[in-house]
């Protein structure tokens, strides 16, 4: 299927920010998203039972989805997003905790090509297939560079993907899809939820399209739509791990899903844990 439509840098930015700018309806969207916390939750225990205790950095950290859970179990944290408005929502949860655990924690705005922090780390993590929020190969080396930087010797990285499917990929773009009506969490309006998207296949690049219409009791549209725009790099295990061998990281293990199955083509994630070496 020809592509529709050229896209520019411009939408793959408005990609990486736009869904990004209501932090109260990002958490009700992925309040259910557990599994991957808790695996990155045993992940830090295991990790720094054989370490120095350096600090974890959760990087895209958001309204602290994953920073929370580790600030509990006793981690140090520092926090990196971009997003003023994800970031407030994460100052917000961090306030809630108990004085020793708010000591451990750190938030940082930045962005994630161009960071630099002191070589501290034995663990570093990117949730929530966050790595495909960076569309250039450049990008994604600039940030592998920062993070091996930011690293003690030996020090792991630890992130997921989506895997590209190529029938969800080919999906009519003309199309909506996973119609869903729902409150927002904070105004209480009625919302019918679609999405759709667009494959560019010469940056590898996936357009999402998440349309929120204003409707009435009775369904009725009562209001403009609102589109969010959502972005995603598609990558292949193959150049994961050539981009990590690039920039001086090891692969030490490699996961299909969030409960240890083999990365296979069946896989519903593909899950990293490398070496900075």
């Amino acid at each position: 299927m020809p592509d529709k439509r050229a896209f520019s840098r411009a939408d793959e930015d408005a990609g990486s920010r736009e869904a990004f700018e209501d932090a109260a309806l990002y958490d009700f969207e992925y309040r259910r998203r557990r599994a991957d916390v808790d695996f990155y939750r045993r992940l830090a225990q295991d990790r720094l039972q054989f370490s120095p205790r350096g600090p974890v950095l959760d990087l895209a950290c958001g309204t602290g989805r994953l920073t929370i859970p580790l600030l509990r179990d006793g981690h140090r944290v520092v926090g990196l997003d971009r997003s003023a408005a994800m970031l407030a929502a994460a100052r917000q949860r961090v306030s809630r905790l108990a004085p020793v655990r708010r000591q451990s924690a750190l938030l940082v705005r930045a962005d994630r090509r161009r960071f630099s922090l002191a070589p501290c780390f034995s663990l570093a993590i990117a949730a929530f297939h966050s790595v495909q929020h960076l569309y250039a190969v450049r990008d994604i080396r600039a940030f592998l560079r920062g993070v091996r930087a930011a690293l003690l010797p030996g020090g792991w990285l630890a992130f997921d993907l989506l895997p590209p499917d190529p029938r969800w990929l080919l999906r009519d773009p003309a199309r909506r899809w996973g119609r869903t009506v729902f409150r927002h969490p904070l105004s209480r309006q009625r919302l019918i939820y679609t999405t759709n998207h667009q494959y560019d296949r010469r940056r590898q690049v996936v357009h999402m399209r998440i349309y929120y219409q204003p409707v009435d009791h009775r369904g009725k549209s009562v209001g403009p739509e609102r589109v969010v725009r959502l972005c995603h790099r598609q990558l292949e295990p193959g150049q994961v791990q050539e981009l990590l061998t690039a920039e001086g990281f090891q692969v030490l293990a490699s996961f299909g899903g969030f409960d240890g199955r083999p990365l296979d083509q069946g896989a519903d994630e593909h899950i990293y844990v490398a070496a900075a070496r």
